[in-house]
């Protein structure tokens, strides 16, 4: 009894000092937290994990030339074996890693006089006689992603497969070089594994 009575008046006073000083902190460090939580579940096909972020930034990352965005708080990732001569016509991809909003976004980057075509017409011809073309309309991340799902099947293809752009009135050979066509299949792939859609990936 001797003992709660001596303990009580200054436990209690600690107590509340601790509680006061932990609930502050608390709701201070939440002001300053840029990141927030998605609890709508609706969460987007553009959403990646830890985990795969993880994986990306520790075995994937030291293939590419990284540019940060400390205004955007975003990091762009290119493939570092890449054609990289912006007077060359190559399509080349990036990965846009959002650090706020745990999202990962891919863009093509047409070098060349291809940047200067929108839309930018392609067309293909696989060796066993299958065609295809597509469109694509510079616009937001959707049109990007749905225009590389396009194209990406193609590049992981069996057998030989040429494309074509068009540039003004003329078709001109694209992805013509192995090193054109691995710098985006490795760009897309990596990507895909980024957002979870690995599965059925080559």
């Amino acid at each position: 009894m001797a003992t709660n009575d001596a303990l009580s008046p200054e436990l209690l006073r600690i107590l509340k000092l601790f509680g006061v000083i932990s609930i502050s902190l608390v709701l201070l460090l939440s002001f300053f937290n840029e990141r927030r939580a998605d609890n709508t579940g609706e969460m987007d096909e553009f959403y990646t994990t830890d985990a795969n972020r993880i994986y990306f930034r520790n075995l994937r990352q030291p293939n590419y030339d990284v540019e940060r965005r400390l205004d955007a708080k975003m990091d762009v990732f290119r493939y570092g074996k890449r054609i990289a001569d912006s007077t060359q016509n190559v399509l080349n991809a990036a990965i846009i890693l959002n650090r706020i909003k745990d999202a990962a976004y891919i863009y093509i980057e047409p070098q060349g006089n291809l940047a200067n075509e929108n839309p930018l017409h392609i067309r293909w011809e696989s060796a066993s006689g299958q065609r295809g073309d597509a469109t694509f309309y510079q616009g937001d991340r959707f049109s990007h992603l749905a225009f590389l799902e396009q194209v990406f099947p193609l590049l992981v293809l069996e057998e030989p497969v040429a494309f074509e752009a068009k540039l003004g009135n003329q078709w001109i050979p694209l992805l013509s070089s192995v090193e054109e066509v691995d710098a985006l299949r490795i760009t897309l792939k990596d990507y895909f594994r980024l957002i979870g859609k690995e599965e059925g990936l080559p």
